[in-house]
């Protein structure tokens, strides 16, 4: 009975060294930050859930995003949530004056991926990488 009792342990014991192994070689390789595009309007009511989510659940997988928010003037209290959370979290906030930013901003990271998402928009909702 000791016999078999040691066997359990042991290959309980080899299998847990072969995942810290397997998960210590993935962590050691360089990945490039997501890159995250929200562009929002008057959305006080979702903006800090949406980011805190945004964060909390790429920091739960591994990932490593950077967030860019463009407000398309705000007349709410969006502008000093994003500001708030900017202590915190790695935002970057950014006033959109013309129609065309969003795609100077993707034109400038070109090559990289980038998430476009228009919280007014719920279809594009689904593409915000937290999962």
């Amino acid at each position: 009975m000791w016999i078999g009792l040691l066997w359990i342990l042991g290959c309980y014991g080899i299998s847990i060294a072969v995942l810290h192994l397997l998960f210590g070689a993935r962590k050691g390789r360089k990945k490039k930050p997501a890159k995250v595009l929200l562009v929002t309007k008057n959305n006080q009511n979702q903006i800090e859930w949406y980011i805190r989510s945004l964060f909390f659940f790429s920091g739960l997988k591994g990932y490593e995003v950077t967030a860019t928010i463009y407000d398309e003037g705000s007349s709410d209290d969006t502008r000093q949530i994003i500001e708030r959370l900017s202590h915190t979290h790695l935002l970057d906030l950014r006033y959109q004056m013309d129609f065309d930013a969003v795609d100077q901003f993707v034109s400038e990271h070109e090559g990289e991926p980038v998430v476009v998402v228009h919280l007014s928009n719920r279809e594009d909702l689904v593409k915000i990488p937290v999962g």
